[in-house]
């Protein structure tokens, strides 16, 4: 895996937490903030993965979970976990 690989799965791994809160936002009544933050954050992985192919082989679960709608369930936080792995084991890298 290549080092500059790094920040793009961080900015996956913000986005999978920006569905996490739109979820929040939703339980406190807050249903358009929610929308809205779940809109852009789905966006924003489609166009991760269209630029980056090799998240798709990195998270082969991702364009399914876009796709479907699964992600803004528990989705979301199923690819974090997977993600936080492999985050972990670039920690090393410099």
């Amino acid at each position: 895996m290549e080092p500059q690989w790094h920040s793009i799965l961080t900015e996956v791994a913000r986005n999978l937490h920006a569905i996490g809160s739109a979820n929040d936002a939703e339980d406190h009544h807050y249903e358009e903030d929610a929308e809205r933050m779940r809109i852009e954050a789905c966006a924003s992985l489609r166009e991760l993965l269209e630029e980056h192919p090799f998240l798709g082989d990195l998270l082969p679960g991702l364009r399914w979970e876009l796709e479907t709608g699964h992600i803004l369930g528990f989705g979301w936080s199923q690819l974090l976990d997977a993600l936080e792995v492999h985050l972990s084991a670039m920690s090393g890298w410099s």
